[in-house]
C-alpha cells in the first residue's frame, strides 16, 4: 500500500508547454512578415486590373450609348482625375446615364481628360492614353488607348531600360 501523500506522475497529460507555444508563434510571425510585401503588391496589381477593367467597360458602354441614341456621349473624370470616379452623360451636361464611384485610394492617379463619343461610335478627337498606376514602382501599370474607331484597348506598361511606355 502506498502512502497517501505520495505524488504520482500523470502519464496522460495533454496540451502544449509555454516553450512550444512561443516557438510556434515566432515561426508564424516570421512567415507572416515574409508574406506581407508580396501580398501588398498582389493587392495593388489587382486594384489596377479592376480599375482598368471598370473604365474600359464604361468606355464601351459610352460608345454603345452614343450609337444607340444617335447623339454625342461624354465620359467625364470626377474632379479632374479618373480615380475619383467618372460620369457618362449626354453631351452638353445632359442626362447622366451612368456614374462610377471612386476606385481604390491606393492608385496614385489615372490621367486623362473628357472623352466624347459621336453618334457613329468614334471619338471627337484622339484622346491621350489613360494610365492606371500606383506609387509603387514594382507594380506594373496598365494603359487604356482608344483607337480611331473609338474602341478602348488595354495594354500593360512595358518595363525596360529604366523607362515605362505603353506598348
Amino acid at each position: 500500500m502506498e502512502p497517501l501523500n505520495a505524488v504520482q506522475p500523470h502519464s496522460n497529460t495533454y496540451g502544449f508547454t509555454l516553450i512550444e507555444l512561443l516557438i510556434t508563434i515566432t515561426i508564424v510571425g516570421i512567415l507572416a512578415a515574409l508574406a506581407v510585401p508580396s501580398m501588398q503588391r498582389m493587392i495593388l496589381a489587382q486594384d489596377i486590373r479592376s480599375a482598368t477593367s471598370d473604365l474600359q467597360t464604361d468606355l464601351y458602354y459610352a460608345r454603345s450609348e452614343a450609337i444607340k441614341r444617335a447623339s454625342n456621349v461624354d465620359i467625364v473624370p470626377g474632379s479632374a482625375d479618373w480615380k475619383n470616379g467618372w460620369l457618362i452623360r449626354l453631351s452638353g451636361g445632359g442626362t447622366i446615364l451612368r456614374k462610377h464611384d471612386a476606385v481604390s485610394d491606393q492608385l496614385s492617379a489615372i490621367s486623362g481628360t473628357t472623352i466624347t463619343y459621336r453618334s457613329d461610335g468614334r471619338v471627337t478627337s484622339t484622346p491621350a492614353v489613360i494610365v492606371v498606376a500606383t506609387s509603387n514602382p514594382d507594380v506594373q501599370a496598365r494603359c487604356i488607348r482608344i483607337d480611331l474607331s473609338g474602341r478602348p484597348n488595354v495594354n500593360e506598361y512595358a518595363f525596360g531600360g529604366g523607362t515605362n511606355t505603353c506598348s
